[in-house]
């Protein structure tokens, strides 16, 4: 077998291999793509639980801070109490109360708790010699200086060798702890104070500190005058920062970092805590920040994580869902394909049904009938403006209403049977065809109607939505174009009678006419006289003449009148046909171009119109030779036919004027004719619709008309 026999269909095995090789590695990159999507999609799921974790985890720690701090706030509302309730407290009590308070058990982080004295400088004397006389030889207010108001450490516990260090210091010599301190007096609220460093902190582990003041009154106080009139001395509470954290996040926040700053702007220097030398970033896989008051003071909290909080069983089940998925990813990414399409159709249809309800009332207002939808007791649940001016009703009369308010008070009964029969199965229905429709206005005017019903399903029902127009005048129209058609055929009758009386009694005497000229002519035989014979001659050519002519009035007047019938049409053999009947002189010639159709049409009509041309060509024709050519085509569902002659042609002044009665282009007594020809064309052509054309140039005639492919009923098609 050669080389050559193989089918050129057949693909080489090189080729083949290549094709299959391709194909597996499309669908391996297919694949691979389908898993690339469904990791990045569990990636961002257990990014969103891992999100929603830390956030959890946020809240958690903010409210571990609140919850701890307003922990704090009793301890010192306990001290307050304590001071209230004796008429002194001694340190001995003040010390029982601190152990029992077992702070470092409970309220981890404190570093003290203390009572600070509120004094001036008219008493700061006698309150040192009181202390000293305790047994604290060297107490002494520091750091040295006047100030307007002095609030010294009196008490603090533990009194241990960190706190030893502030007994005696006047925090007022502060100013943080100034400004604290008198917006806790003014307040009478728990209130802690910016960021400082404890009089208690050494050179070695050295943090950021904060104090809480909870002050103490003489007695009740209600306006910020009073409480600074009546306050005697705070209740405080002094914190490390890193220790009082510690005690908060302790284990349960180790994935969180954490950074504390006083107020709201994160700098070095309002720097409180950081759980990490690295502080949080915008960069770490998870990042918050938010600003919470702290009994009185902002403090922002910028929080981040470099854990994606996802537990070791659920990156385990993230690498099954992939080794699993491998087999389901396509039929997942088809489902999750058809779920979005499914949601977007439903939302461009729930946008589509929207803008149609919009497109509806638009349609509604603005139609020129009037509208009323109904629901299936009759009620009226929707009109339109039209319907407002028609019936003079405001739209706030008819909503609400039965439709029966708008007919006669005659019909309502019988109106109410025929709708509930209609509701037992709505269709769309016209009453236009009905006589006694009639509406009824506010003023009590009636008016001549016509409705159509249309049955229009919604959710909740059927509605039917009533169309009405006003054809009180439409009616006063038909019944004029009623009396005016009657009066039309009443007419056309006479002019019929006329006109075959007038041929009938026309031709009557000219028939005597013309047998009494043949009897002169019989008679006069013998007469030389060239006149007398050419007068007869003329005599009878005006007879004949006035014979055509009435015959031609009669045929105009029937033409688009007169019934005829529609019959089998050869046109070939019709052309044929008219030429011969034409009786063309010897040397004239019939040649058919083109394809001529065999259809079914008014036949007499159309050789009335060839007979007319083909006639008009052989009369006015100049000389004892000629070709008439009949051309056919199709265009646009009609037959276009030529007439064309290589006679002398007309000029084209005269071809608006050809086509009109009585008009000749040559003397009667040159071309014996009716001037009939071409209006009896023209009319019979345009009975049925189609065109008569004229083309002339030069020498030769061409008529070309239009004649319909399909006549029914004697209405074109």
């Amino acid at each position: 077998m050669y080389k050559d026999d193989f089918p050129e269909s057949f693909d080489s095995p090189k080729n083949y291999y290549f094709s299959v090789l391709s194909s597996s590695w499309l669908m391996v990159l297919a694949m691979l793509f389908f898993i690339g999507i469904s990791w990045y999609a569990l990636e961002e799921y257990f990014r969103d639980r891992g999100e929603e974790r830390f956030n959890n985890s946020v809240q958690e720690l903010t409210e571990a801070v609140n919850h701890r701090m307003v922990a704090y706030e009793q301890v010192l509302r306990g001290g307050i109490g304590l001071f209230l309730s004796s008429n002194g407290v001694t340190r001995q009590e003040w010390q029982t109360y601190i152990i029992n308070a077992r702070l470092g058990e409970y309220y981890p982080g404190i570093q003290g708790i203390g009572y600070a004295e509120i004094l001036t400088p008219a008493n700061v004397e006698e309150h040192v010699k009181q202390i000293q006389a305790e047994g604290f030889n060297e107490y002494k207010i520091y750091p040295e200086g006047e100030r307007e108001l002095y609030c010294a450490i009196n008490y603090l516990e533990p009194f241990d060798w960190r706190n030893q260090r502030a007994f005696g210091y006047d925090m007022c010599s502060e100013p943080i702890r100034r400004a604290a301190i008198l917006s806790a007096i003014a307040s009478g609220m728990p209130t802690i104070s910016g960021k400082v460093t404890l009089v208690q902190e050494t050179a070695d582990d050295t943090q950021s500190g904060f104090l809480m003041y909870l002050p103490l009154y003489r007695s009740l106080a209600t306006t910020e005058a009073e409480r600074k009139q009546q306050a005697t001395g705070l209740v405080y509470a002094a914190f490390r920062m890193n220790d009082l954290m510690q005690g908060i996040m302790g284990n349960r926040f180790s994935g969180l970092k954490l950074a504390i700053y006083d107020g709201g702007n994160p700098s070095n220097a309002n720097l409180m805590f950081s759980s990490s030398k690295k502080l949080p970033s915008t960069q770490d896989i998870f990042y918050k920040s938010q600003t919470e008051m702290i009994e009185g003071q902002a403090w922002r909290l910028d929080i981040s994580s470099q854990s994606r909080f996802i537990s070791s069983s659920e990156q385990v089940q993230s690498i099954w869902l992939q080794v699993i998925g491998c087999g389901f990813v396509l039929a997942l990414f088809y489902s999750v394909v058809v779920m979005a399409r499914n949601r977007y159709q439903e939302s461009m249809l729930t946008t589509e049904l929207i803008a149609n309800e919009k497109r509806f009332r638009l349609v509604i207002e603005a139609s020129p009938s009037a509208l009323f939808m109904v629901d299936k007791s009759g009620v009226i649940t929707l009109v339109n403006t039209h319907a407002e001016r028609l019936f003079g009703y405001a739209r706030d009369e008819l909503l609400g209403r039965s439709i029966n308010m708008l007919l006669p008070e005659a019909l309502r009964g019988a109106h109410q049977q025929h709708m509930s029969n209609y509701l037992v199965q709505p269709i769309a229905k016209n009453m236009s065809m009905r006589d006694d429709l009639f509406g009824c206005c506010k003023d009590g005017t009636r008016l001549a109607i016509e409705v159509g019903l249309t049955p229009i399903h919604f959710s909740n029902g059927v509605s039917i939505l009533a169309t009405i127009n006003n054809v009180s005048e439409r009616k006063r129209i038909e019944i004029q174009r009623a009396e005016h058609t009657k009066e039309l055929e009443r007419i056309n009758q006479e002019l019929d009678r006329f006109a075959y009386i007038a041929s009938h009694d026309l031709k009557s005497p000219l028939r005597g006419i013309e047998q009494l000229t043949s009897w002169l002519s019989e008679d006069l035989a013998d007469n030389t006289n060239e006149n007398v014979q050419k007068y007869l001659g003329l005599i009878q050519s005006r007879i004949h003449r006035m014979v055509l002519l009435l015959d031609g009035l009669l045929m105009f007047s029937r033409i688009g009148r007169v019934d005829t019938e529609i019959v089998e049409v050869n046109t070939k053999q019709l052309m044929e046909d008219m030429f011969a009947l034409v009786a063309p002189p010897q040397g004239f010639e019939l040649v058919l171009e083109g394809g001529f159709p065999q259809f079914k049409t008014v036949k007499t009509l159309l050789e009335l119109v060839v007979r007319n041309l083909m006639s008009n060509a052989i009369k006015h024709h100049d000389k004892e030779q000629g070709v008439i050519r009949v051309q056919c085509e199709q265009r646009d569902e009609q037959y276009w036919f030529s007439v064309i002659d290589d006679g002398p042609g007309i000029s084209n002044a005269y071809h608006g004027k050809v086509f009109e009665m009585f008009q000749t282009l040559r003397p009667r007594d040159e071309v014996e004719g009716s001037g009939l020809g071409l209006s009896l064309v023209k009319k019979t052509v345009e009975s049925l619709g189609g065109k008569v054309q004229l083309k002339s140039d030069g020498r030769g005639c061409c008529f070309q008309f239009s004649w319909p492919m399909r006549i029914v009923d004697k209405e074109v098609l």
